[in-house]
């Protein structure tokens, strides 16, 4: 046989053997039991669930946290009054409106808002408030949550066109026992036991349960500090104290998104920042955005340091008082474009835990040693050099002015 017939041969049994060969499917994301729903283009796992009460109305919250799957940008929106929910017992909750989606732009018709923007194998979280008014029905304490998420495609330079719908259905949410931040009976608040995980050497909050990493920059609750339900006091209001950190190599821009702020406590009462209707102004330390303007006045340099606190109010409160939180608020990253131009370059839905009263150390990167705290005063201190540095200084000043 000629050589070249025999090598022709060869070659042919080679490619069909590796065409029998078994195709090996990557491996899923979502883990078995998850509230999770997995995509062609992304993940999406409902990383929070939580039931409440705002005064004739049961409302649900949900977290949904969105990784891209694919090797470009991805750019989703939730399609508009499309989130619903229903409990086993067919209660039908549904999203009211603009503000009760965080974090996410909307899709209506054909207009919509690209913010949402995830680089490859990045995620971020969106979100979702819910709410039903059930009179004398009696509501479920299991829920199904149905969203529709919609892909946004670049075309040319900034323009975008709406691309593949995707249906998502999550199951058995709010049937897993929650943590319990303090007794039934109204005992003092005890945190949850610690587990033992070590923290991952790359996470900036360094495994911190009071602290959220939004990437760019970090947030860590310092102090909760509620105020006593003495007699005469009708309204009960928690304040919480939380130091933003830059972890990027570029400065960033935050500001708070006004009546974003939200928590309820481990009797399942809501607080909010104020009432419905009426200017936010629960917040101290930190810029506000607010329809088309924006407070540019927080800016944090690689490194940097700065505390903000949110104040919220639950009116009217009665028996049984919370003395546990979860906390949500949203936090957007804003950009000073050529001209001058003021853009919200990023929303990022902060949702905290199991919060309790108290004032905590920095646990995130790094902060003053005993010594320097002493020194500073015990109080506010910075955890980046250059604030060290500048308290120092004053206090130094302060001192010899007292000569």
């Amino acid at each position: 046989m000629n050589p070249l017939n025999r090598l022709s041969i060869v070659m042919a049994l080679l490619g069909a053997s590796v065409l029998c060969l078994p195709v090996q499917a990557a491996a899923p994301k979502c883990a078995a039991g998850a509230s999770c729903v997995e995509t062609r283009s992304f993940v999406a796992t409902v990383t929070n669930f939580r039931t409440s009460k705002q005064a004739s109305k049961r409302v649900l919250s949900a977290t949904v946290h969105f990784e891209n799957k694919t090797t470009k940008p991805l750019t989703i929106g939730y399609v508009s009054e499309s989130g619903v929910a229903l409990d086993e017992l067919g209660n039908r909750y549904v999203v009211p409106g603009a503000n009760a989606v965080r974090a996410i732009g909307e899709i209506a018709g054909t207009n919509f808002d690209p913010k949402f923007t995830l680089q490859p194998g990045e995620g971020s979280d969106a979100r979702f408030e819910l709410s039903w008014e059930p009179g004398k029905a009696k509501a479920g304490a299991a829920y199904e949550l149905d969203l529709a998420i919609r892909e946004i495609t670049p075309t040319s330079g900034d323009q975008f066109k709406l691309g593949q719908e995707h249906a998502l259905h999550f199951a058995a949410l709010g049937q897993a026992p929650q943590p319990v931040i303090a007794a039934a009976s109204g005992g003092k608040a005890s945190a949850p036991a610690p587990v033992a995980v070590p923290a991952a050497s790359t996470d900036p909050c360094g495994g911190s349960p009071r602290c959220y990493n939004a990437g760019a920059f970090i947030a860590e609750v310092m102090q909760v500090n509620p105020t006593a339900m003495t007699a005469g006091v009708r309204h009960h209001v928690v304040s919480f104290n939380i130091r933003f950190r830059n972890v990027s190599d570029k400065p960033v821009i935050l500001a708070y998104r006004a009546g974003s702020s939200a928590a309820i406590d481990n009797f399942g009462n809501r607080f909010t920042w104020g009432r419905p209707s009426t200017h936010d102004t629960s917040v101290k330390g930190i810029g506000m955005v607010e329809g088309r303007t924006a407070d540019t006045q927080f800016v944090l340099s690689p490194g940097q340091s700065r505390n903000a606190t949110f104040g919220l109010i639950r009116y009217e409160a009665r028996p049984p008082i919370g003395e546990g939180w979860n906390y949500d608020l949203v936090i957007e990253e804003i950009e000073i474009q050529p001209g001058q131009v003021v853009k919200s370059v990023r929303q990022n839905s902060l949702s905290f835990a199991n919060l309790t009263p108290g004032s905590f150390n920095a646990s995130a990167g790094g902060g003053a040693t005993p010594a320097i705290a002493t020194a500073l005063g015990g109080t506010e201190v910075p955890t980046d050099a250059e604030g060290v540095a500048n308290k120092m200084i004053e206090l130094f000043n302060k001192k010899t002015k007292k000569k």
